[in-house]
């Protein structure tokens, strides 16, 4: 056998090995995803999810959403300035698909990725998007954000926060922007670039869901890019945050500013008791177990006061009158005397603000201020 068929006998065996190797798993229009190309964008994953379950990363223990369709999971990092990391995720019914678009919100400081609410959405046959906010490499979770501000505080680091923590919103403008308006309306626009490619058309209608932070983000949608949605639904709104986040400190403070002022456990019947003769008022019944308008309740927490005739806990103090008073006045600017915020209404008591040592939801067994 000359030189030439030997070349050729090699190149036949070649050919043959090659044929009967293993094969690439195929493309599919989900998987495609990953090579799309949009304005300051980089799609980091694209794949189909047909096991009708979905583990939620790094959840300790393991949370796992069922009952899902097959679909497509899209993870894309936005980054509008040389200081943004938007982390957003698109999830795509693969054969459920309503034809509408579903933005949705997170909570608290973000630094994560809403997976029920994305769940909850695909079920429902929306094409479903949500955001980390931008915050999620910047030392934030739903509580706080990581900066040098946290450095040591205990509660910070139960939920998560680094002991020695340097990066955060403060001090970041443009983080800051992203949290507070701009993350969303991107999340919604490349969201919708991203179901027009997998679909091959636009969704016919796009809504907007959520509750809290996401409240304020359905408010900085409504005000700021009414054309993003055909319908916004915002819920318990964090609107005017720089007021919103004052009054949880000056309430507490105001709550604990002597020992004296604290509220004991066993006082909140006394107080509720008496909020019970406002049952019935502005339209309700006497049977009802909540107040119909609180503002129809004019409970003035002085006739709880005690007298010479009686004593604490059966009454309070008039320390405690004033703890009572200043939570329903509202806070006040001490420089100005106008209202910084609302106070809060007849009925409603907030256990993270009365007694020594309050419980936050969520937090670590033992956890608290």
């Amino acid at each position: 056998m000359n030189r030439r068929h030997l070349l050729v006998a090699s190149a036949v065996v070649l050919f043959a090995t090659i044929a009967i190797g293993p094969k690439p798993a195929a493309a599919t229009p989900c998987t495609n995803l990953k090579f799309l190309q949009l304005q300051q964008t980089t799609i980091t994953s694209a794949e189909d999810n047909t096991t009708g379950t979905f583990t939620v990363p790094n959840s300790n223990p393991p949370t796992i959403l069922t009952g899902l369709p097959t679909f497509c999971r899209v993870t894309a990092t936005l980054t509008p300035t040389s200081d943004s990391t938007i982390r957003i995720e698109v999830w795509l019914p693969e054969t459920t698909w309503n034809s509408r678009f579903l933005g949705t919100g997170g909570g608290g400081f973000g630094g994560g990725i809403a997976y029920g609410e994305l769940s909850t959405g695909i079920k429902q046959g929306f094409a479903a998007a949500n955001s980390d906010l931008g915050t999620g490499s910047s030392g934030c979770n739903p509580l706080y954000c990581g900066s040098d501000g946290n450095m040591g505080n205990r509660l910070a680091i139960a939920f998560g926060d680094p002991s020695t923590p340097s990066t955060g919103l403060f001090g970041h403008p443009e983080r800051i922007n992203d949290f507070g308006y701009r993350a969303i309306h991107l999340m919604t626009l490349r969201g919708k670039e991203i179901v027009r490619s997998f679909y091959q058309q636009n969704a016919q209608k796009a809504y907007f869901d959520g509750c809290s932070t996401g409240g304020q983000n359905a408010l900085m949608e409504a005000q700021l890019f009414p054309g993003d949605y055909n319908g916004i639904l915002a819920g318990a709104a964090a609107f005017n945050r720089t007021h919103l986040h004052m009054v949880g400190l000056a309430v507490w403070q105001d709550t604990h500013a002597t020992p004296g002022r604290f509220i004991q456990p066993g006082q909140m019947t006394l107080i509720n008791n008496v909020l019970a003769q406002c049952v019935g008022e502005a339209g309700g019944v006497k049977t009802d177990r909540f107040l119909t308008d609180p503002r129809a309740c004019d409970f003035d927490p002085n006739v709880l006061q005690c007298t010479s005739s009686n004593v604490g806990p059966a009454c309070l103090t008039a320390e405690q009158v004033t703890t009572m008073t200043n939570y329903y006045a509202g806070v006040i600017d001490p420089r100005t005397g106008k209202v910084t915020n609302p106070g809060f209404a007849r009925g409603e008591r907030n256990r993270r603000y009365f007694g020594r040592r309050p419980g936050i939801p969520g937090a670590p067994a033992g956890t608290a201020l």
